[in-house]
Formats: structure tokens, C-alpha cells, sequence
């Protein structure tokens, strides 16, 4: 899943199989104010983001859960694309003139492609952006390491690992302590009902903290024989089980 965000989360953060989110430095800078997260999250367009840089391919999304899960919540309307909100919401929190901020990207094209269309977006409510694109093992040290940045977009493609933002230390720097007890009654739960509702619980609990501007979840885009039957429809890692493989 990808966000693209703030180092406070990401949301490219791009966040689940495989969501992209913006992530932001939750705790620095203008980005420890939830109403310029916001307001980057209101300046994304999702669609046009994956017909610019994913050729079509993805689902938009609004929280760091995979669309075809059964207890996925669609709140992408919480941040949907309004410009003239990001503006206001930028004003209101005293950058009506504008702010800079630091976009740092990792190799893979959803990252630099994606990136040069994000920042564009940005540009047109007021916000610039300072891209760097870095190999692999760049943003693994300055960005996930050393939490050296502002904005990043990136795949978060671990399934049900939405546990990481009861992480204080993870790399978007994100505290909720209703995050972390709702987490910690989900890991005690095993009532199927009350896990699903604890589940979207949490993801809402992100969503309106604009914890990541949650892009898109990633199309994982395959050929197979027809003739090939017992593989995923949809995948909850990036591997190909072939256990239950078997040629008709």
C-alpha cells in the first residue's frame, strides 16, 4: 500500500498488498500540526496520481488497510482531493504564504514517478517540495534510520501491519495512546466480531489523525496459464503460493 508522508506519518505514506502512502515526520515542523497533514492529504489527487504513475493500475484508499480485506473501511472521502480545503487549512494553521518542505524517494518508480506528480499537487496549494531520490539503502538510513525528512512515499506491503503505528519510535513518529490501547485489545481479542470491530476502529483512529496521506493500494498485476488452478486471486504477501497449485 503506498503512502506519501510526513515524517510526524505513509502516507505515500504510500501503505497492505501493496498500499502506497505519503508518510510525514508526524513530530516535526509544520508537519506536528494535523491540519497541514490534512491539508496534504486534501491537496492528492489518488486518481489521477495512478493514471499518471501507475498507468491505472491501483485503488485509491484512506487508511493503511487493504481494500479486499473484510474489515477494510473506506474512508477515502475523509481526505478526498479539495484544494481549496488544503488552502484553507494551510492559512489556518499560518502558512497562507506557503511552506517548503523536504520529499526524499526511494528507487522504485511508484516513488519517482508518483513523487513528480505529488509535488505538483502540492505546488498548486502552496506547497513546495525539495526532492531527493535516494538508493535503497539512502532512505533506509536517512529516512526509515535516522527519520532525516519530511516527506516520503513508500509501499507498505506486510500484511495486517497496521500494529506499526503503536510503534513510537517507527520511522513517521507517530503517539496515539487511544492507538495503542485499542491495538492492545485487538492482540488480547479473539471474539471474531469484536476483532473486526477493533480493527476498524484503528483504522479510523489514523485516518483522522491524518497519520499519512494514504495514496493508493497497489495492483499486483500477473499473467497465469488458464490452465494453472489453486493460485491467490488476491495476495497477502508478495510471494506466489504454490502449494495449492495444481495444472487442470
Amino acid at each position: 500500500m503506498l503512502s506519501h508522508w510526513f515524517k510526524r506519518n505513509r502516507c505515500q505514506s504510500l501503505t497492505c498488498i501493496s498500499s502506497r502512502s505519503c508518510p510525514p515526520h508526524n513530530k516535526a515542523g509544520p508537519l506536528a500540526d494535523i491540519r497541514v497533514r490534512a491539508a496534504i492529504a486534501h491537496a492528492i489527487d489518488r486518481q489521477a496520481l495512478i493514471d499518471g504513475a501507475m498507468f491505472g493500475y491501483g485503488t485509491p484508499i484512506g487508511t493503511h488497510f487493504a481494500p479486499h480485506h473484510p474489515d477494510y473501511v473506506d474512508l477515502t472521502l475523509q481526505s478526498r482531493h479539495d484544494p481549496e480545503m488544503a488552502k484553507k487549512l494551510l492559512a489556518e494553521a499560518g502558512y497562507e504564504s506557503g511552506l517548503t518542505l523536504r520529499l526524499k524517494l526511494p528507487p522504485p518508480s511508484y516513488a519517482r514517478r508518483g513523487g513528480e506528480i505529488v509535488a505538483a499537487q502540492l505546488r498548486a496549494v502552496g506547497i513546495e517540495t525539495e526532492i531527493s531520490n535516494l538508493e535503497w539503502a539512502g532512505w533506509l538510513e536517512e529516512v526509515f534510520k535516522n527519520k532525516d525528512y519530511d516527506l516520503t512515499i513508500v509501499s507498505h506491503t506486510e500484511p495486517f501491519d497496521i500494529g506499526i503505528y503503536a510503534r513510537d519510535e517507527y520511522y513517521f513518529n507517530y503517539s496515539s495512546e487511544e492507538f495503542k490501547t485499542t491495538f492492545a485489545m485487538l492482540e488480547r481479542t479473539t471474539d471474531p466480531e469484536d476483532r473486526s470491530a477493533l480493527t476498524k476502529a484503528l483504522q479510523r483512529i489514523i485516518a483522522d489523525d491524518y497519520v499519512n496521506a494514504y495514496l493508493f493500494q497497489l495492483a499486483r498485476t500477473s499473467v497465469q496459464n488458464a490452465k494453472l488452478k489453486g493460485m491467490w486471486k488476491h495476495s497477502p504477501t508478495q510471494a506466489n503460493d504454490m502449494t495449492a497449485a495444481y495444472w487442470e
